[in-house]
């Protein structure tokens, strides 16, 4: 990244020449992370992001279990909370993932309710690592 030198002389209210040049150049290494139409530059290590989206549905499917093995139907919880039986199904579904270490780039909630996972928690985490190493140049390793 390179900073443009008569731009920032200005925006510190100083002359050009008072500005140091060789200062104006960072080199860093840099991730870039998407999160739907959202992307973020990170310089160094990207910190771990969580999908709050995400967190919040898997409290949500939770929830409902609960409310299912109390005996409410699907269709009961969604005229409760205002959704389609489908969407309560699908995030239902969410309660059987694996605690894991850092979530990759693109495990978001329509990413698993789009392309389904395993129950099994190892093969979820096969599924997850390939979906990491698609997303970044280094990859992240998922802790079991």
């Amino acid at each position: 990244m390179q900073l443009d030198l008569h731009a920032l002389a200005r925006l510190i209210e100083r002359r050009a020449d008072q500005v140091n040049v060789a200062e104006l150049t960072i080199q860093a290494p840099f991730q870039m992370r998407h999160r739907g139409v959202e992307l973020k530059l990170h310089l160094g290590d990207a910190p771990p992001e969580i999908d709050q989206t995400l967190a919040r549905n898997v409290i949500k499917a939770r929830c409902w279990l609960a409310m299912i093995i109390g005996g409410r139907t699907f269709s009961e919880i969604a005229a409760e909370e205002g959704t389609s039986k489908r969407r309560v199904q699908d995030v239902v579904d969410l309660v059987v993932l694996a605690p894991a270490g850092e979530q990759p780039d693109g495990l978001t909630t329509d990413y698993l309710i789009k392309s389904g996972f395993p129950e099994i928690w190892s093969e979820q985490r096969e599924q997850f690592a390939k979906l990491c190493s698609a997303n970044s140049p280094k990859g992240t390793k998922l802790e079991p």
